[in-house]
């Protein structure tokens, strides 16, 4: 046995700037720029091999990781139409010094995930946001809302020329980093007081790196996209009781991880429903 010992000091200074402008009555701009910054968790730390629960993977940490600086800059453009519509545009660049990536490590008999510092990368996109009250369009519609947010995003790497990351592909997205996230949805509420409500929500995520080849020979291993669907229900049952019913991950969808053509990992977490009562006197 024995103490491992691993010690970091640092002083950021972290500065942010904010700036809104209101356009018009119902329009708005906002601008900002900031410095945030991660640290390494202390699995990836550790550099001692263990077992992911998940996958069954063996891992091992890399005591030399330093903390990952970003740099943020955001522009959004905001118009509410109503109390209840909005339509926002957002512009978005990040700049990574150092980030901290997971790296598929070849070695003797299976392969393994390690974690190392790049030298830095940059990520930048687009954000989409609509909220629409249906009932503008139709008096029929009055008890329907659709709402989306929907985000594009390009990740670009910068390996360096030493340590595990020089060993991966230069010409791929961050690890971690999805092309585009899509959520969307629509609320049904046929009372002004809400007592009774109805939600369905949509996700889907663009695949993913989750582990970085070690070499140029070896595929990189994806995360696929996965469809999921939510439903929450709101209703009054008698006097002061009240009931929700709330089911998640409907469709069930695979959790897929890819290695070019080759499935590495498939498995479900299965649906979740859950029923509750209110009861106020």
């Amino acid at each position: 046995g024995g103490v491992y010992a691993i010690e970091r000091r640092n002083t950021d200074v972290l500065p942010s700037l904010a700036v809104n402008v209101r356009l018009t009555d119902d329009q708005n701009l906002r601008l900002s720029a900031t410095r945030t910054l991660s640290r390494p968790e202390y699995r990836e730390l550790v550099p001692f091999s263990s077992r992911d629960l998940v996958g069954d993977q063996e891992f091992f940490g890399d005591s030399s990781l330093v903390r990952t600086r970003v740099q943020n800059f955001d522009a959004r453009w905001e118009w509410y139409p109503t109390s209840g519509e909005v339509l926002s545009v957002g512009l978005f660049a990040k700049r990574f010094d150092a980030p901290i990536e997971q790296i598929e490590v070849a070695t003797t008999g299976a392969t393994q995930l390690s974690y190392t510092n790049a030298e830095s990368a940059n990520n930048y996109g687009v954000e989409l946001e609509v909220r629409k009250d249906l009932g503008t369009l139709a008096a029929a519609l009055e008890p329907f809302a659709v709402f989306t947010n929907a985000t594009l995003m390009k990740s670009t790497i910068h390996t360096g020329d030493d340590g595990l990351s020089a060993a991966t592909r230069g010409d791929r997205p961050m690890v971690g980093q999805a092309p585009y996230v899509v959520n969307a949805g629509f609320t049904f509420t046929p009372d002004e007081e809400g007592r009774t409500s109805a939600t369905v929500l949509y996700n889907v995520v663009g695949k993913r790196i989750v582990a970085a080849a070690q070499t140029p020979l070896t595929e990189d291993s994806y995360e696929m996209p996965r469809h999921m669907l939510d439903v929450s229900l709101r209703f009054p049952l008698r006097g002061g009781v009240s009931a929700k019913v709330d089911a998640e991950n409907l469709f069930d969808a695979r959790h897929e991880v890819k290695q070019g053509s080759v499935l590495r990992q498939s498995w479900r977490t299965g649906r979740t429903v859950a029923i509750g009562i209110t009861w106020r006197p």
